[in-house]
């Protein structure tokens, strides 16, 4: 029996998945924007996702970034941070299908970037009312937010296309490495 992921690729996604935890902790943006953090994260999520181009890749580079986060306790709902990471994987898998994962056109990049982070905004609100945070708050903040991680998340997504495009052009990988049998 096959496994699913070979062994170079879940290296891959774990080093990716580590990666987005260790971006989350060491590049702060002063800029005291919701969302801001998107433009960081997005990057190693959308390029392990066009690297391995399978179903289930985001989802593993986020649960490995979620528990990490939830080990760490980095953000503000500790233990309930892998939720979030989960969704923002899931979300960029299923985006990623949809597009048949065709990160050669930046504008696939921008709204993959932009559906994992909104996604991940979504789930924090979730979590938040599930601790009994009231709505009225939420609603109040939720417009703005929305339009900056929807931004950030779409600027993130259009970078790691570009990485990866640069990365095909200097043949550290290429179109046919789903079909390599090694």
């Amino acid at each position: 029996m096959k496994p699913y992921f070979q062994l170079h690729e879940i290296a891959l996604l774990s080093l990716l998945g580590a990666l987005i935890f260790v971006l989350r902790l060491v590049f702060k943006i002063p800029i005291h924007v919701p969302g801001s953090s998107g433009l960081v994260w997005v990057l190693p999520l959308i390029i392990g996702v066009g690297i391995v181009r399978k179903p289930g890749a985001g989802l593993y580079m986020g649960f490995i970034s979620g528990i990490l986060a939830s080990f760490f306790g980095v953000g503000a709902l500790h233990v309930l941070d892998i939720f979030k990471y989960l969704a923002m994987g899931l979300s960029v898998d299923l985006t990623s299908m949809l597009f048949f994962y065709r990160f050669s056109n930046p504008i696939v990049g921008c709204i993959v970037g932009a559906v994992g982070n909104f996604t991940k905004m979504l789930v924090n609100y979730a979590v938040q009312m599930l601790f009994g945070v009231q709505a009225t708050f939420i609603l109040v903040g939720i417009t703005v937010s929305a339009t900056t991680h929807l931004i950030f998340g779409g600027i993130g997504g259009i970078l790691a296309v570009l990485i990866l495009s640069r990365l095909r052009r200097a043949g550290v990988i290429t179109e046919d490495d789903k079909d390599a049998d090694n």
